[in-house]
């Protein structure tokens, strides 16, 4: 990333933290104030809705005059993947210029268009492989797949976006999953990212959506794992099928199906003992989800009732445990024990950000059409006509 970007952001992280003390009476006003004065933000930032619109009409743009030249000249593979690059550098290049400018960084056009220049400069390279006779269907695949991680890893770094970081990450595990041993490679995997990612959730010298980005890593590191380990993926050969021809599959053994089944139910507790010590909530919610899953594994090989059921008393048990923790803390003096407590402080509003977002995208739907009225329907039994004096009906 760029260094002024860096800074904005990091502007942009203690205004956001500041305004947070503000709303739950940490600070005062003027306390608030002089926190503004001494980092500024100069990006405009316009409303999560607005940015999302934005970001909408620049896909429709670079889709629409990709799709017009396409159908103008009718290029043959080799022609298309060029136009193709063509595209993906203009948008790279509008990106560039984009984030250079504090009005425009932030107003979701940059982000399409870096998004949209990635995704074109690949479905190019798609084309030229698939018309290299030279390169085998399976090689060819997994030198696509391998450029895509490394694609998606450059453009976050160096235009932050966690987006990016989780598409490489989904790259790199499907260029895996296309390997010999996959499954042990993913847990391999999983576990040096994880370690890789964790220690880079809370560190300063990188900028604050590298940060967000190693939060993605990290969950995308832990779902890989909890994947390959889990006894229904392995009983079925869910990540064997991500491979084109791959050799006959073999049932599991009795040893290596017991060990998943054990690591079905221990990688969730797991990864919730590992976000009650850190005081991470992604943490806890990835573990939650694990744990929600790997009930619904038990519910497949045990028939103790219908899934529904199951589901149903999983998640009235949840929400009891959370009125029940939550009723515990009140009445504990301060609120507070061992570092959990009732209150939301200094937390930002970016979830309810993202539910305006959903809440405003439900509502851009075309409106029910009216129903005729009566009075312009039709009515049988003839009509009238005349002029000039005359008339008569038919």
């Amino acid at each position: 990333m760029r260094p002024d970007s860096i800074a904005w952001e990091r502007a942009a992280e203690v205004r956001a933290a500041a305004d947070g003390w503000g709303r739950a009476g940490a600070i005062d006003a003027p306390t608030l104030e002089a926190i503004r004065n001494v980092y500024p933000d100069p990006r405009v930032t316009p409303s999560a809705v607005w940015r999302v619109l934005t970001a909408v009409m620049v896909t429709a743009v670079v889709l629409c005059s990709s799709g017009a030249f396409a159908l103008a000249i009718r290029p043959r593979e080799v022609g298309l993947s060029l136009l193709l690059w063509v595209f993906g550098a203009a948008c790279v290049v509008a990106t560039e210029r984009l984030e250079v400018s504090p009005r425009l960084a932030r107003r979701g056009a940059a982000g399409a268009a870096a998004f949209w220049g990635i995704l074109l400069f690949l479905g190019g390279l798609g084309l030229l492989l698939h018309e290299i006779l030279a390169i085998r269907g399976g090689d060819a695949l997994r030198l696509f797949l391998l450029t895509s991680a490394v694609t998606w890893a450059a453009a976050c770094w160096r235009w932050g976006s966690p987006l990016f970081a989780g598409l490489s990450a989904a790259s790199l595990f499907a260029l895996l999953a296309q390997m010999p041993f996959g499954r042990a490679l993913w847990v391999v995997a999983g576990v040096v990212l994880t370690g890789v990612a964790g220690r880079r959730l809370d560190d300063g010298a990188l900028a604050p959506s590298h940060r967000r980005a190693a939060t993605v890593v990290l969950l995308a590191a832990v779902a890989a794992i909890y994947v390959a380990l889990n006894v229904y993926s392995l009983d079925n050969g869910l990540l064997e099928t991500l491979r084109p021809l791959a050799p006959r599959r073999i049932a599991p053994s009795g040893v290596l199906f017991a060990g998943a089944a054990v690591a079905t139910a221990v990688l969730p507790l797991g990864v919730l003992a590992w976000g009650w010590r850190s005081r991470r909530t992604v943490l806890l919610d990835a573990g939650i989800v694990l744990v929600a899953l790997s009930l619904v594994t038990l519910r497949y090989y045990v028939h103790i009732a219908p899934l529904w059921t199951v589901l149903l008393v999983s998640g009235a048990t949840l929400v009891t445990l959370a009125l029940a923790v939550e009723r515990a803390l009140r009445r504990v003096p301060g609120s507070e024990r061992a570092g959990f407590t009732t209150d939301a402080l200094f937390s930002d509003d970016r979830g309810q950000k993202v539910l305006q977002v959903v809440a405003v995208a439900g509502t851009l739907t075309p409106a029910a059409g009216a129903p005729a009225s009566a009075e312009k329907s039709f009515v049988p039994g003839g009509g009238a006509s005349g002029g000039a004096g005359a008339s008569g009906k038919f």
